[in-house]
């Protein structure tokens, strides 16, 4: 039994006539005869009764037309969704992203969504070792990554740019213009992220402090930004954040800008080089066209994300 054969007694079914039967698959009326006499062998019960002048169901194939017009659709269904989802119209996208990109990742995948219904999405913000692990393991899609990638398996498309701001005591000297150099704050410790956690973004900041010409003196690994925080408004240490991320009007806090040029960050795109999935592809297409009209980063009712 075959989906040839159950189309051939549907349509019989709904013509009564296996001419115009044929008519309607477009194939010859022996080849109709054939397809429904290997099914009635199949199944082992007549599904017609057959005279020179009319053609009519058997009690049998009253029966089982419903189930056969069932697996008929159904069939169609498969077919219409393995097409969807090798064109990326269904399926599932795995997505890893970053902290601080809220409303510019929200504007993606709402334009994503009404493209593409069909696609579920699962998000997950692990830490940028092992976001791109995940990519390369096959476990994630894509993956948001503010940092530079240097994996030759991996394929990226910039995004955006942000600028970088230092997070400093309101206390200190430095405080009191609109730039703070980093030269001025060598007496105290620099927070940053635990290298282990995000290797890339760590040696951009340190090459950043360099480029200004100090070698900072590293203060506790950077867990939480409410920590860093905490630490900063006690005099204890400074730290390097993106302008979407800097805490405003917190007290003892005072956000300012480097020295020119002011050093930016990426926030990239980033997936396999053996190629996308289908969905995922369709993604990366939507994120190209936001980042190529300048839609992003997209700030939510011109507050920071």
């Amino acid at each position: 039994m075959d989906l040839r054969q159950l189309a051939a007694f549907d349509a019989v079914a709904a013509e009564l006539h296996f001419a115009r039967a044929a008519e309607r698959l477009d194939i010859s009326q022996p080849a109709v005869s054939q397809l429904v006499r290997r099914l009635e062998r199949a199944l082992d019960v007549p599904l017609f009764e057959r005279s020179s002048h009319h053609v009519t169901l058997t009690s049998a194939g009253a029966e089982l037309l419903p189930l056969a017009r069932r697996i008929l659709a159904a069939a169609e269904e498969l077919t219409e969704a393995a097409a969807a989802i090798a064109t990326g119209g269904a399926g599932r996208l795995r997505i890893g992203t970053t902290p601080g990109i809220g409303p510019s990742l929200n504007l993606l995948l709402a334009t994503f969504r009404a493209r593409n219904p069909r696609v579920s999405v699962d998000l997950d913000t692990p830490a940028t070792d092992r976001k791109l692990a995940a990519l390369k393991a096959g476990d994630l899609d894509l993956a948001f990554v503010r940092a530079p990638i240097r994996d030759g398996s991996l394929r990226t498309q910039l995004l955006w740019r942000e600028r970088m701001l230092a997070v400093i005591p309101a206390s200190h000297a430095a405080a009191a213009g609109d730039v703070a150099d980093p030269s001025e704050l060598t007496t105290l410790p620099l927070i940053l992220l635990d290298r282990r956690a995000n290797p890339a973004m760590h040696d951009e900041i340190l090459d950043l402090c360099r480029a200004f010409g100090v070698e900072p003196t590293l203060g506790p690994p950077l867990r939480e930004l409410q920590e860093a925080e905490a630490l900063v408004a006690t005099g204890a240490g400074w730290f390097l954040t993106i302008e979407d991320n800097a805490p405003l009007d917190v007290p003892g806090l005072a956000v300012r800008r480097l020295p020119r040029p002011e050093p930016e960050t990426r926030v990239s795109l980033v997936w396999r080089g053996v190629g996308p999935s289908a969905p995922a592809a369709a993604f990366i297409a939507v994120a190209r066209e936001a980042a190529e009209a300048g839609r992003l980063p997209a700030l939510a009712h011109g507050t920071r994300a």
